[in-house]
């Protein structure tokens, strides 16, 4: 097999024999014992995998392995440990909410290099998300779900079309964000991106503000003063909730997208400009024409191209992504105590509707890392609850498709480990999951394993 690279950290010393099984399976193996040696490691040579290892099972031997877990490297972690040390409730969170997988000694060469192999090829394909995240070119702009993959490529088509483009969306969902990606991956990225709110001002401020004014156009008009679209010049300019525009700025809006000159209030000559418009808006633009509101001239020359951002709720699959990647970009040396979220926070985001989408996720990440007092960000931190069965959201005398899977997913699991008298191991080889899966949707649905040598990962 091809050599891949591989970190093992055993703060008790190097295991002689760990090493030498996975250099014969084909494992470029690099050792550390301490922390520093750890980074130093990781910053050198980019691991996609590491294996840690567990000493006895006192507290005082788990604090190098937070440690190493707080660094937030993109790695996928296996633990291997004594079976005992799974008797801890500690060690059965660290593992739970930490690593991938784990493996309990005496060593199984061939099942070892199982585990690894699945997490090597895991960490292949979150390396491919970064990478496609990355390639966006802008921050927030990030999803794998269905209906954020048709907004990846809109982006991209966008940006290779030099036409104005309407983004539509709730509000706080990212429509900026998207405008600004757009702008970036253009031929015109290098020039300015200027932003106006057209709901911000007032008539006579938003006229001001969007073309200019020549000295003495009006009182305390001392000095000539260009607007925002020529500070544009040769960039773009992003209308934000441009369905807000004033009624009687909308037709010098237009006569602007027509014929690319724009005239300084109190001026007396059209000044050409080349701008790219991009706009936004949180309101049905057609339903606002077919009102009288908005001018169907103006709608159409703003929608060659037009994007529609899909609310949070509707692309669940990101939740936890986007919640993991801002926590990832807030943390400092004051929040690096911080590792991630527990699975009851991960399942309140997930139930959450998110009336202000991204941005209202993004502040409670931010006032999450304020109120978290230990490693894991928890539901009431986020200022979220976890609803109980049948309670919330999908309350009521008919059940919901989601609740039924739900349902049936904690019942099999049930049935299964009663079949297989709470072996941990057996139950996830007959529902083909990993361990480390089984582990995780029993603290899902709140299962508990109570048979000797089987952990319960809720204690009692």
């Amino acid at each position: 097999m091809d050599t891949r690279k591989l970190l093992c950290f055993d703060p008790t010393g190097t295991n002689e024999e760990l090493l030498n099984v996975l250099r014969a399976n084909g494992w470029d193996v690099y050792a550390a014992s301490r922390l520093d040696e750890a980074k130093n490691l990781i910053d050198t040579h980019g691991f996609y995998i590491g294996i840690v290892l567990f000493g006895p099972r006192e507290r005082a031997d788990l604090l190098p392995i937070h440690g190493l877990l707080a660094m937030r490297y993109p790695m996928e972690w296996i633990a291997v440990l004594p079976p005992q040390a799974l008797q801890a409730r500690e060690i059965c969170q660290l593992i739970a909410q930490g690593f991938y997988d784990y493996h309990s000694l005496p060593l199984d060469p061939e099942r070892l290099q199982f585990t690894l192999g699945h997490a090597y090829g895991m960490a292949l394909v979150m390396k491919r998300l970064r990478t496609q995240t990355a390639n966006i070119g802008d921050e927030g702009i990030i999803g794998c779900s269905p209906k954020f993959t048709k907004v990846f490529a809109d982006i991209e088509r966008a940006a290779s079309l030099d036409v104005p483009v309407l983004i539509q969306g709730e509000s706080g969902s990212g429509k900026e964000i998207a405008a600004r990606a757009i702008h970036r991956r253009s031929a015109r990225g290098d020039k300015s991106f200027v932003v106006v709110s057209c709901g911000a001002l007032s008539s006579s401020l938003m006229q001001s503000e969007l073309f200019g004014f020549e000295k003495g156009a009006f009182a305390g008009a001392y000095r000539t003063k260009e607007g925002s679209i020529e500070n544009a010049l040769g960039g773009t300019l992003f209308l934000d909730e441009v369905g807000d525009l004033p009624a009687d700025l909308q037709e010098p809006l237009l006569k602007f997208l027509r014929e690319k000159t724009i005239r300084r209030v109190g001026g007396i000559k059209d000044i050409p400009v080349d701008v790219r418009v991009i706009a936004s808006t949180h309101i049905d633009l057609e339903k606002a024409v077919a009102d009288g509101l908005f001018l169907e001239e103006l709608y159409q020359a703003l929608s060659p191209l037009i994007i529609s951002i899909p609310p949070l709720r509707e692309r669940r699959d990101d939740i936890e992504l986007l919640a993991k990647y801002y926590l990832d970009l807030f943390v400092n040396e004051k929040y690096r105590h911080i590792s991630g979220f527990t699975p009851e926070a991960v399942a309140a985001m997930q139930q959450y509707e998110w009336p202000g989408n991204i941005r209202e996720l993004i502040n409670r990440v931010r006032r999450a890392m304020v109120m978290c007092e230990d490693r894991w960000i928890t539901a009431p931190d986020l200022g979220l609850t976890v609803a109980e069965p049948g309670a919330g959201k999908f309350a009521g005398p008919i059940m919901t498709l989601e609740e039924a899977k739900a349902e049936a997913e904690k019942e099999i699991i049930q049935i299964t480990l009663r079949a297989t008298e709470n072996n941990i191991s057996r139950a996830a080889r007959q529902l083909a999951v990993s361990r480390m899966t089984l582990y995780r949707l029993m603290d899902k649905h709140r299962i508990r394993g109570s048979s000797a040598g089987t952990p319960s990962l809720h204690g009692t």
